[in-house]
């Protein structure tokens, strides 16, 4: 996978996509071959500390601390990367949640938050640490259709600067926002291919489709 931009794990549910998400991240084992970040090849000793300081993980349901304020939950992030001085934690938490829009909600608790607003936490929890990589497993899909916009924007701006691998079963998200679309089916992947590629193959199926009726 490339340093940066949006390669996008297509796929309907229970195709495997967020399995491979997972071994990709370092949450799951897998059987044969082997996973390599930035150069390193990843084992059951150093998958830990991997995974905390170049992996930052967004995911559907948010997996905010509810008790916790806005602040604590993106400082939590830095905070398990071993980093101990409270003003540089401060520096860093502010500055993403000015980015983010965040900053007037810093002492709010999480549970007091909007959908939006919590998926917004969700994504500064993953930068703050300025991983290599950052993982989305299906973003936007607790979210309404203007806060999805937004959401997958805030992504899109991500990737100009690291990799971003999302999951989603959307093709229109996949169609819009991606560099990279990687589609499986059963398991499988069955395609992989740059975006013009990828609406050049969609464009094609289109004709067919309203051709043969």
């Amino acid at each position: 996978l490339p340093e940066k931009g949006l390669v996008t794990i297509l796929g309907e549910s229970g195709s495997g996509k967020t399995t491979l998400l997972n071994v990709i991240g370092g949450l799951d084992n897998f059987d044969s071959g082997e996973l390599i970040i930035d150069g390193k090849k990843i084992t059951k000793n150093n998958v830990d500390n991997v995974r905390n300081l170049s992996i930052g993980y967004i995911f559907q349901d948010y997996k905010l601390l509810d008790d916790l304020t806005v602040f604590d939950n993106v400082a939590l992030s830095l905070k398990i990367c071993g980093l101990t001085n409270t003003e540089e934690i401060k520096k860093r938490v502010d500055y993403v949640l000015n980015v983010l829009g965040l900053y007037r909600f810093r002492n709010r608790k999480a549970s007091n938050l909007s959908g939006g607003e919590r998926q917004r936490v969700g994504i500064g929890r993953a930068i703050v640490k300025n991983p290599k990589i950052v993982i989305c497993d299906e973003p936007t899909g607790n979210l309404d259709s203007r806060n999805s916009v937004e959401i997958m924007n805030i992504i899109k701006a991500i990737s100009r600067e690291r990799l971003v691998i999302l999951v989603t079963h959307e093709t229109t998200l996949a169609d819009f926002y991606s560099d990279r679309i990687i589609k499986i089916v059963d398991g499988k992947i069955v395609s992989d291919l740059l975006k013009e590629e990828w609406i050049k193959q969609r464009n094609r199926e289109t004709w067919l489709i309203l051709n043969q009726n």
